[in-house]
């Protein structure tokens, strides 16, 4: 029977385990509720899905599922499209509501010696993916952790989510084993933690780390230790915390697969990273890292895709992945490169590289701004900001290396655990309808006329390409707006348009605001336009093929 199960069947009853609402959660709340849902969860046909915000429910139901002896799937969340990708059925699915019930702990005899999850990974594509892993194998991770820093560790506190192994590891497993105690619910705001930080164990993730709020009282005392998992913190968000902290973070390398790797804390740049105690690291073929460990579900070497240079102390630095390279206008494009490129420029906080496969597989980048980037933003709009971005790329990437369509954020979005999710990151640019980019002021709408304002967004889908030098809305573009703004208003679509009388007197540039008047002819369902931009008149034309009007 592994430590976790053994431990919590034979702990006194009184014994405190999870911090709630100013009281505690003991070993005997945590038996009760798990003999409560233990019928539902022999009634399961198949794996059960655990998805539990409360850490004491969660680990009751852990214990229920040993006694059941049923593999524990733990969705990543429970959005219902996203159970249903999984394979979850609702009788399925375990939940906080699921522990209403108390029950009888003798019930929970004879529970699985070694219970089996499953854990879900976004995958290179963004699809779900199985990770399993034995509760022994995490185990024997929090050991190599405990020896580490068991002797500064406290109650733990943190803002991420146990559904995810670090997580699970750290918030969990850890103080479990060692006989601490934890938060029963994480902290979704810094504020949250006011007042309770000071010397507790603090379990964070980049995507919080990197969002200090500017109360530095907030902090002090500082915890005993932070820890950070699920992305690399840049020097400049390691730095900030030391400056809010006044001590580093302890940064882990690994991943859902291999377990806790290595360790560091960006005390100067480049730190290099230490392996965890007991885990090997070498590297294989183009420098690639593997790893032997017991944490791993397979004892086999695992490589990682991660490429390291090896150091004599036995310590390694991270490089470029390899596997991070696309093919863009038939050169290979090392995307990590194209994002230290674009940090390296004052406008750039952070940056994500990606490739559309919507859009025949360009480049693309979503940056987060400085406050000099966002200054510029807000004086110059999207379209001159990136064209000035690709310009200053010019010097250090070729053509192909520098991104074709961009979108600026305030941060870079993440999941829950701070990892960067590539299907998030590729909605960012799903194609829309032209119309869903316009605000449309509708000034004058009848049977016959319409007049309608908007300004041109920079990143309207018909500026792109249109030109290097300088974007203008192209003529076409503009009779096809016409089109589209008569069916949204009208409801008819042309069946066989045709153009006549057509002039063009200026062209349109980003940001411009325009108005549009349409008339139709009810009898023929021909519609002219006309735009204009002041007092100036920009174009205009008709476009026949409309539906007649009875």
């Amino acid at each position: 029977m592994t430590g976790i199960v053994r431990l919590l069947l034979a702990h006194d009853a009184a014994r405190k385990l999870f911090a709630r609402d100013g009281g505690w959660v003991t070993a005997g709340d945590v038996r009760s509720m798990a003999g409560g849902v233990l019928p539902r969860m022999r009634a399961i046909d198949g794996p059960v899905f655990l998805h539990a915000a409360s850490a004491s429910r969660f680990v009751a139901g852990l214990l229920a599922a040993a006694a059941a002896r049923k593999t524990v799937a733990l969705p990543a969340h429970a959005q219902p499209a996203y159970l249903d990708e999984i394979g979850c059925a609702d009788a399925a699915l375990i939940t906080d509501e699921s522990f209403d019930d108390a029950g009888d702990e003798r019930d929970l005899a004879g529970a699985a010696d070694d219970p089996l999850l499953m854990f879900y990974t976004s995958g290179s594509t963004g699809a779900p993916k199985q990770s399993p892993r034995n509760l022994s194998r995490l185990e024997a991770e929090v050991r190599s952790l405990d020896s580490l820093w068991g002797a500064e560790a406290a109650h733990v506190i943190a803002t991420v989510s146990h559904q995810h192994i670090y997580g699970m590891l750290f918030r969990i497993v850890w103080p479990l084993l060692s006989g601490r105690t934890s938060d029963d619910f994480a902290a979704t705001y810094w504020e949250d933690l006011e007042g309770r930080i000071a010397v507790a164990t603090l379990i964070s993730s980049p995507a919080h780390l990197t969002r200090l709020p500017p109360r530095a009282d907030l902090f002090t005392p500082p915890p005993g230790l932070l820890f950070s998992s699920g992305q690399l913190l840049t020097p400049a968000a390691a730095q900030a915390c030391i400056d809010a902290f006044g001590k580093p973070v302890t940064e882990v390398l690994g991943s859902t697969e291999t377990g806790g790797i290595a360790w560091r804390q960006q005390t100067k740049p480049d730190a290099p990273w230490t392996p965890l105690p007991d885990v090997l690291v070498a590297s294989g073929e183009g420098d690639e890292l593997i790893v032997r460990s017991p944490h791993l579900q397979d004892d086999a070497p695992l490589p990682t895709g991660d490429i390291v240079s090896l150091n004599a102390d036995g310590t390694f630095a991270l490089r470029p992945r390899g596997d991070r390279v696309a093919k863009i206008d038939g050169k290979r494009v090392s995307l990590t490169r194209v994002e230290e490129a674009l940090s390296a420029l004052g406008e750039v906080e952070g940056v994500a590289a990606l490739t559309l496969p919507d859009r025949r597989g360009a480049l693309a980048a979503v940056v987060a701004l400085t406050e000099a980037g966002a200054a510029r933003l807000r004086t110059e709009g999207a379209f001159r900001l990136s064209r000035h971005l690709r310009a200053a790329l010019a010097e250090a990437l070729e053509p192909p290396e520098r991104p074709k369509h961009w979108r600026f954020v305030e941060a870079i979005p993440t999941d829950s655990q701070g990892k960067r999710v590539l299907s998030g990151l590729r909605a960012l640019f799903a194609e829309t309808s032209p119309l869903d980019q316009l605000n449309l002021d509708v000034r004058v709408h009848t049977e016959t006329e319409a007049e309608i304002a908007f300004t041109l967004p920079a990143d309207l889908i018909f500026f792109e390409g249109h030109f290097p030098s300088r974007a203008i809305l192209p003529g076409v573009a503009q009779a096809h707006l016409a089109v589209l703004i008569a069916q949204k208003l009208w409801g008819d679509w042309p069946s066989d348009a045709n153009l006549a009388r057509l002039k063009f007197r200026r062209v349109l540039f980003p940001d411009d605001a325009v108005m549009l008047t349409l008339k139709r002819d009810a009898g023929s369902g021909r519609v002219s336009f006309v735009y204009k931009f002041g007092e100036i008149d920009v174009s205009q034309g008709d476009i026949g093929g409309f539906k007649p009007r009875a």
